[in-house]
């Protein structure tokens, strides 16, 4: 089940592809104008042109220094996607924590109670209820850290670095987790985290994708960890309940039976393959209650209005 997503999953994953096209159209698109103009009096008038062609309800202003403006507007991008990230995942996290919340193993007050400064990161958390190996966590939870403090400095700092932000930036930790980073290309290697020191942090926009992939990773282990905690079983019911049980009328494709019609739609929702199809049946404990669905399936699919 190397393929199965998650709606969670799914969810981040889109955000995560979303993102990057956020970021690489908006920064090129920045360049682009930039690079339209010589002199800072054309761009202005420039800028101005488009304001008014936009058919926002914007009023055309003079702007000074345009290409200082344009040059700082890379920058701010980068900040509302670090923001946009920290926000993708926080769902994510919040939406699986939902889903496996029965499957906890120690009592949320054993968490809720410590005092925020002294508790694990949520991810450990999450691990420990569920007795998952945090060792897959390695490398990823420290620059996942890292981010998430850039993260709150750019919220509620003015984009200032705080102590915490410099602290981790200057570990050994975490960079070692940087140098033993695992790109996509064997050849390549991770792109430098942003510069921080004491008064400034230095942006670029391939840092919020960074950002992002991070949490993809995280997000990936936690979608098989959840598949392999819950069940096939688990996602069949899901299946059955939302596409037959449900349901006044049956989704398409109605398929030609309705084993076909589980397993198109398992895939469709969760990517899960079964095969042969007729061993879906195997969910089934009481042969009754299979005859009972193929009912109603057929009457729902010969019977569309009914």
């Amino acid at each position: 089940m190397s393929e199965f997503e998650s709606e969670p999953y799914r969810i981040y994953a889109d955000a995560h592809t979303r993102l990057n096209n956020y970021i690489k159209i908006s920064t090129v698109a920045v360049e682009y104008l930039y690079k339209a103009k010589e002199s800072k009096e054309d761009l202005s008038l420039l800028i101005n042109a488009l304001i008014a062609e936009s058919k926002e309800r914007w009023t055309p202003r003079i702007i000074k220094d345009p290409k200082k403006e344009l040059h700082e507007l890379k920058n701010d991008l980068t900040k509302s996607a670090i923001i946009w990230v920290y926000s993708a995942f926080d769902v994510f996290f919040n939406q699986v924590e939902g889903i496996l919340s029965s499957n906890f193993s120690v009592e949320r007050n054993n968490t809720e109670n410590i005092d925020e400064e002294n508790r694990e990161h949520k991810l450990i958390e999450l691990y420990t209820k569920l007795n998952w190996d945090k060792n897959e966590l390695d490398d990823l939870l420290i620059i996942l850290k890292f981010y998430e403090s850039l993260r709150h400095c750019v919220a509620h700092n003015q984009g200032l670095p705080s102590g915490k932000l410099l602290a981790f930036s200057e570990s050994v930790e975490f960079r070692n987790a940087i140098e033993n980073w695992k790109t996509k290309f064997e050849k390549k290697s991770i792109s430098p985290p942003p510069v921080v020191n004491e008064k400034s942090i230095e942006l670029k926009p391939h840092h919020s994708i960074l950002y992002s992939e991070i949490c993809l990773r995280i997000a990936r282990k936690i979608n098989i960890n959840l598949f392999e905690q819950l069940g096939v079983n688990h996602f069949i019911e899901k299946t059955i309940k939302k596409h037959l049980l449900e349901t006044s009328a049956l989704t398409n494709p109605v398929c030609t039976n309705y084993s076909r019609y589980l397993i198109y739609h398992l895939n469709n929702d969760f990517k899960i393959e079964i095969n042969p199809y007729n061993n879906v049946y195997s969910f089934y404990e009481k042969e009754d209650e299979l005859k009972k669905h193929k009912l109603r399936y057929n009457t729902l699919k010969n019977n569309p209005l009914s």
